[in-house]
């Protein structure tokens, strides 16, 4: 998991891109600030691929709910 977020303007990524680079693929992760609004985020592939491995198990999950859903329990 990603050591800490940590939140940057966009001005300040384009003047110092490389060492943000270095910092992601050391695990850090970028939300990218515009206007004080977050408009972006930056993490590692990485982080992106576990991120993906979790969505594709929850996919997965709910299939199984949907095609196979429980009792309630409930007496009529």
């Amino acid at each position: 998991m990603a050591k800490k977020i940590k939140y940057i303007n966009v001005n300040v990524l384009q003047a110092n891109v490389s060492k943000i680079i270095k910092e992601i693929r050391s695990g850090f992760s970028y939300k990218i600030m515009r206007y004080s609004e977050p408009v972006a985020v930056i993490l590692s592939d990485k982080e992106y691929e576990k991120l993906l491995a979790s969505l594709n198990e929850l996919r997965a999950a709910c299939r199984s709910c949907v095609l196979h859903p429980r009792k309630t329990g409930r007496k009529k």
